[in-house]
């Protein structure tokens, strides 16, 4: 008798009637490992294994993943596979037909000499659009005039392109101050004409004069009063007659933290409810909405700790 004959059919049961579903079920009780658990180490659903074990093969499309499946259970229940396998359809090598001669001829499915780029995968398309473009690269560089660069270029367009020129005109005005006017530089054509062309005697006297300066002195009042609006505007401000260090936080962020020097006075950013923390509450002074607050029934040990809504 041959060793074919000897062994059992795929998918048929072995002489004491046992399956490869009920023999895969007998390894994993005795290794008293639940089919959950079992379908947990294998990533896989427990339906996968419930049909596996219940000889359900029409569950499975492709019989090459079930005898796989079956195949990684035992080596997870330290069996060997192979008695399992055996049961399993597709144990069997498929026939081979030799019905056909060797000299057979091959038909192809797609017509010769015909080119469809539909069918081309997306992969090869890539890597023609790839060599197209270091194609056309190569060919700039070759083209490229020797002498030629890429910053010739922008200073040739820097050149050609009018510049705008500030010149300061003097003018009579009340408050002596002085105009500026953005006046254009000629083009190129405009050059003959203008050199031609007599310029007026008062045009001459005027622009020869001096731009008078305005008085520094007048400056100076608008600036402190630029500088006292913020803080007369601010509802919250913070003056120290000696050094002192605040901190002051507003909606979880700190907003102002530094330290006063003698004399200064700093606005405090943002919108209430602040959360202040002065380190010298006898030489600082908070002032909310134009009223001084008293910091000695707010201080402990010299640190007043409060909040201003």
């Amino acid at each position: 008798m041959s060793d074919s004959s000897s062994a059992p059919q795929a998918g048929e049961d072995q002489p004491g009637g046992v399956t490869a579903g009920q023999l895969l079920m007998q390894m994993r009780q005795a290794a008293g490992m639940h089919i959950a658990a079992l379908a947990t180490t294998l990533k896989v659903p427990v339906e996968r294994l419930e049909a596996l074990e219940a000889d359900d093969y029409d569950a499975f499309n492709d019989k090459v993943f079930m005898r796989a499946l079956a195949a990684s259970a035992c080596r997870v229940l330290k069996h060997d596979p192979a008695a399992v396998l055996t049961l399993l359809p597709g144990s069997r090598p498929a026939p081979l037909r030799i019905d056909k001669g060797i000299n057979a001829s091959f038909k192809d499915a797609a017509p010769r000499g015909s080119f469809s780029g539909a069918a081309e995968p997306p992969r090869s398309r890539l890597l023609g659009v790839v060599v197209a473009l270091l194609l056309v690269g190569a060919l700039a560089i070759v083209l490229w005039p020797a002498g030629l660069s890429l910053d010739s270029l922008i200073a040739r367009g820097s050149s050609d392109a009018p510049a705008a020129v500030q010149q300061p005109i003097s003018g009579g005005t009340a408050s002596g101050g002085t105009a500026e006017a953005l006046v254009a530089a000629p083009m190129p054509g405009d050059t003959a004409a203008a050199d031609t062309s007599t310029p007026d005697p008062a045009t001459a006297d005027s622009a020869a004069q001096p731009a008078v300066a305005p008085p520094p002195v007048a400056a100076a009042p608008a600036t402190s009063a630029s500088a006292a609006a913020p803080e007369s505007d601010a509802v919250l401000v913070l003056r120290a007659s000696a050094p002192s260090w605040v901190q002051v936080r507003s909606g979880g962020a700190v907003v102002l933290q530094k330290t006063l020097a003698a004399g200064e006075s700093a606005p405090v950013p943002g919108q209430g409810p602040w959360s202040l923390v002065i380190g010298k509450a006898d030489v600082t002074e908070v002032i909310v909405r134009g009223q001084a607050l008293d910091l000695k029934a707010l201080a402990r040990d010299n640190v007043a700790r409060f909040e201003v809504k």
